[in-house]
């Protein structure tokens, strides 16, 4: 079985930027005061000719390939090499 890359692996929502794939994991939260509310764990991966074989391989039938981002009321964001 081929090995998933780390950019889908429980990846709520997948999009590319010009340098970047960014990961999002996408968790619903709730607060006393403020509610329900949408937070995103972001992982930008530095775009390699690798990574975006892969992209394109598995993104390839998008209308948008590059994709969208999900709009959050907050995030986190890691960066990888």
């Amino acid at each position: 079985m081929e090995k998933i890359p780390d950019f889908l692996r429980d990846a709520a929502n997948v999009y590319r930027t010009r340098d970047y794939i960014v990961k999002q994991c996408i968790t619903l939260g709730y607060d006393e005061f403020y509610g329900s509310y949408l937070f995103s764990c972001d992982t930008y991966y530095r775009r390699t000719r690798k990574r975006n074989r892969i992209y394109e391989e598995v993104f390839s039938a998008r209308k948008n390939v590059n994709g969208r981002r999900i709009h959050t009321s907050m995030y986190a964001r890691t960066y990888i090499d």
